[in-house]
């Protein structure tokens, strides 16, 4: 039961994000593969559940060059997680935070030069049989067509600069279990998922 509503949910996100990188695509001219355009869905909805950037301790405090050389000095496995931690962060937040970034000590450009860089490693390390080096690839020679992907997406969804973010309203969702929060997620398309006793996991 609770694994039946978890893909319910998922599905939701699924969709709700598909739609709107569809429709960006179509307003900016864009074209992908499908394994592209799935995993930049699959992105964002793991993002919508708070699963970007990874948990791990000092994550988020390292700057992205330093996890680049952690990363390129790692054994392969770890390699290949670290990079694509690396570049999915970087492509979410130059799309989605573009603005925040112009205020910053660290520019836009160099979140998306650092990201295309691990997606250009990772391309070259990536086992074929995961998502395949050509989706990598080409995350990392198109990184600022995807990045401006994103940003539509964000100024559609009235995301960026807004204090109710679908990262806040999910973290908020998952502390509390706010029938107000859990709304407002609705109201963007995800549908929040709990066990029978209404908390959250």
């Amino acid at each position: 039961m609770s694994e039946e509503r978890l893909v319910r949910g998922s599905e939701s996100a699924m969709e709700f994000f598909r739609e709107q990188l569809e429709r960006a695509m179509d307003h900016q001219k864009v074209s992908t593969s499908a394994f592209t355009q799935y995993y930049l869905v699959n992105l964002l909805a793991e993002c919508a559940r708070g699963e970007l950037p990874p948990s791990e301790p000092g994550y988020d405090e390292t700057p992205l060059a330093v996890l680049y050389v952690r990363a390129i000095q790692s054994s392969r496995r770890d390699r290949a997680r670290l990079l694509r931690a690396m570049g999915d962060t970087a492509l979410f937040v130059s799309g989605f935070f573009a603005d925040s970034l112009g205020r910053g000590l660290v520019d836009l450009q160099y979140y998306r030069a650092m990201g295309g860089f691990a997606y250009g490693r990772l391309a070259q390390d990536e086992d074929p049989r995961v998502f395949g080096p050509e989706v990598f690839s080409e995350l990392s020679f198109r990184f600022t067509e995807f990045a401006d992907l994103l940003a539509e997406i964000s100024e559609a969804s009235h995301v960026a600069g807004n204090n109710t973010s679908l990262l806040r309203l999910y973290e908020r969702w998952i502390q509390t279990g706010s029938r107000r929060v859990a709304a407002l997620l609705a109201e963007r398309g995800i549908t929040p998922v709990a066990p029978s006793d209404g908390r959250p996991q």
